[in-house]
This record gives C-alpha cells, structure tokens and sequence, in this order.
C-alpha cells in the first residue's frame, strides 16, 4: 500500500484550510494583546487567590504555602553552605598548608 492512509485525507484537507488562518491569528498584535491581558488577569486571580488562602490558614495557625516555599529556600541555602564548607574542610585535610601545621 503507498501513498496516505485513508483517515489522513479529511485532516490534510482540513489543515490546508484551517492552518493559514490560525497562523495569521497567532502572528496579528490582537492575538499578543489578548494573550497578555489573559495572562495577567489569570496572574492577578492567583495572588488574590494565594493571599486569601494564606490568611486562612494563618487563622487556624497553620503554615501557608508562601511560608512552606520560604522555608524550601532557607533549607537549599543552608544545604549549598554545608556542601561548601565540606569542600572546604576536604581541601584543607588533603592539602594542609603551613599554617594550619602549627
């Protein structure tokens, strides 16, 4: 059997039509502007929705997730600080330099 199969036709057909038009959608500035704007609504819905969230459960005396995401940042600075010292003191054990003999 050569050529396409036989379900292929309709959506070659279709995309023939249909693809020019969508991307002289995508590709106009109103498609940039709506997308912006969607976007930023969705942006400002989330931090309203975050802010109220987070003060719920600082009602009940629970962590919010802005609180727990904090925390996940202080915990990685304090793991990249041990990493460092550990090499640190590594180098030093291998190395020791004249100083450190005394």
């Amino acid at each position: 059997m050569t050529g396409k199969p036989i379900w292929r036709k309709p959506i070659d057909a279709a995309d023939r039509v249909v693809a020019p038009r969508a991307e002289a959608l995508v590709h106009s500035g109103v498609f940039a502007t709506v997308s912006a704007t969607i976007f930023g609504v969705r942006r400002a819905v989330g931090n309203g929705m975050n802010g109220v969230a987070a003060r719920v459960w600082h009602l009940v005396n629970l962590p919010a997730g802005t609180d727990l995401q904090r925390l996940r940042q202080q915990i990685g600075a304090l793991d990249r600080d041990v990493r460092r010292l550990s090499l640190q003191l590594e180098q030093r054990r291998d190395n020791p330099s004249e100083s450190d003999r005394r």
